[in-house]
């Protein structure tokens, strides 16, 4: 189903073109968070912050020098979470494969953005990612800003995925994790290349507020009632540089859409990807841009060769892949 983008409010004194505001649902997903927590939260958190280490030891697009910056500051960012990968654990997670199949965004595109950033994407999302997918994956993003949210489908083998929102700026960094017998009214269908494929729509937006003070937002499609859900928030204080800049971008907020990978190699999975990826602005004016497709000259292809193979490419705003 086609969205379009509606000014719904003025913030900060400031014209913010964002989904219009249908539902206000925090509470909702906060207390479905709470009294439906993850049985394998533990296990879960200890493989996410592994998989980050990973990415950040394997990018490709730095050396030596570049690699050791992103560790460091993503040990940061994860603080005891990082800390704990050192320590024995009831249950360790699986050494990480890294990135199965997805986008990057180029370190120039990265931090060119103003006042705010947000990505816009279909996640594909099938109810068991099927093969001998036997452990965690993920299909997750960023929208560019260094302490912005992940907002993601998570897999654990062939068990009933979870919605699950992870926000680089505040600790605990944990905060939404939906199970998927709640997110019924999010799910919807999506046509690609002659396929069609159950998918979760999600606005994912960082941007400033004030000199000094952002906010983190996500609002999911709700296809019951036909309009934006505002299922997360958070504001807290950071400076432009935090967010990353065109100069030296961080590692943090450097993904696109991503399958991400936990085992060394995958056969006879389902389709998994994204579509529609768009990317906004939110200009020097107060203004947020049109959305505008992922293109190739803004990021790049990333594949650890663990055995996905594209169904198609859209160049770079859609994909699915299989193995």
């Amino acid at each position: 189903m086609s969205t379009e983008f509606k000014v719904f409010e003025r913030a900060s004194n400031a014209r913010r073109e964002t989904p219009a505001r249908t539902a206000d649902a925090r509470e909702r997903f906060a207390a479905i968070t709470r009294e439906q927590p993850d049985p394998d939260r533990a296990a879960a958190e200890r493989a996410f912050a592994a998989g980050k280490i990973h990415l950040a030891r394997t990018h490709p697009a730095h050396d030596l020098a570049g690699r050791e910056h992103a560790l460091s500051a993503m040990a940061h960012l994860l603080g005891p979470a990082a800390a704990a990968l050192g320590k024995p654990a009831g249950e360790q997670p699986p050494v990480p494969g890294g990135v199965g199949y997805g986008f990057f965004y180029n370190p120039a595109f990265q931090g060119a953005f103003d006042n705010g950033t947000a990505l816009t994407w279909d996640i594909i999302c099938p109810n068991t990612p099927g093969g001998n997918v036997n452990t965690w994956l993920y299909v997750t993003a960023m929208n560019r800003a260094a302490l912005g949210v992940e907002a993601f489908v998570s897999y654990y083998a062939q068990n009933d995925p979870r919605f699950k929102i992870f926000d680089w700026a505040r600790d605990p960094h944990w905060q939404t994790d939906i199970p998927w017998s709640q997110m019924a009214d999010y799910l919807g269908t999506t046509n690609a290349h002659g396929q069609a494929y159950q998918t979760i729509r999600v606005w994912n937006g960082t941007y400033r507020l004030a000199p000094g003070r952002w906010r983190n937002e996500v609002w999911l499609w709700n296809h019951d009632t036909d309009g934006y859900d505002l299922i997360y928030m958070y504001e807290y204080d950071a400076t432009r540089a935090d967010q990353g800049d065109t100069d030296a971008p961080p590692f943090t907020g450097s993904w696109g859409p991503i399958v991400e990978t936990f085992q060394a190699h995958y056969d006879h999975t389902h389709d998994l990807g994204c579509l529609g990826a768009k990317l906004q602005n939110l200009n020097s004016d107060g203004d947020w841009t049109i959305p505008t497709l992922l293109g190739a000259s803004d990021s790049y292809v990333r594949t650890d060769n663990v055995g996905f193979q594209p169904r198609f490419l859209d160049p770079n705003y859609a994909f699915a892949v299989h193995s």
